[in-house]
């Protein structure tokens, strides 16, 4: 057993949700530090343990419940509104269909119009955005670039 591994549980030890098994017992009797930081840690749980415990103020069970309430609320009006947005988008396309159906020569154009105007739309957006993509590809590199020396050094200290 590594100081890494007794420092990540020490803690745990003080305040008794580990027990302290022969490896750590043999780490703890041959490692000073960590045998100093266990008794330190024991202390702050007692001194802890000890202390009073502040009582809420009035009304704070209330109002986290509230808050709850409306949060929750909040988030499934935000689902209402997608599910009537699709219910919405679902009936045009319903209707649209048995208009197609009922006049195809008419649909053809308007499909064709509207094709049309979605090809501009998004030829002017695609051209619109091309600096900026040069942009977003060059901090995506960074990013990565920095994410990898990061793991490498984490991996170097941890051997």
């Amino acid at each position: 057993m590594t100081c890494d591994d007794v420092l990540e549980i020490v803690e745990a030890i003080a305040a008794g949700d580990v027990e302290v098994d022969s490896t750590l017992r043999a780490h703890l009797e041959t490692c000073p530090r960590c045998a100093s930081t266990l008794a330190s840690a024991r202390r702050l749980e007692t001194l802890l343990v000890a202390r009073a415990k502040p009582k809420a103020p009035d009304g704070f069970t209330q109002a986290v419940l509230a808050r709850i309430r409306q949060e929750q609320w909040q988030s499934e009006e935000r689902v209402d509104r997608l599910f009537n947005v699709a219910i919405v988008i679902a009936l045009l396309l319903v209707v649209g269909s048995v208009i197609a159906l009922t006049n195809v020569d008419a649909a053809l154009g308007a499909a064709g119009t509207v094709w049309g105007m979605v090809a501009s739309a998004s030829g002017q957006a695609v051209s619109a955005a091309a600096p900026v993509f040069l942009t977003y590809v060059a901090a995506i590199g960074l990013l990565m670039s920095a994410l990898v020396m990061w793991w490498w050094a984490d991996r170097r200290v941890s051997l």
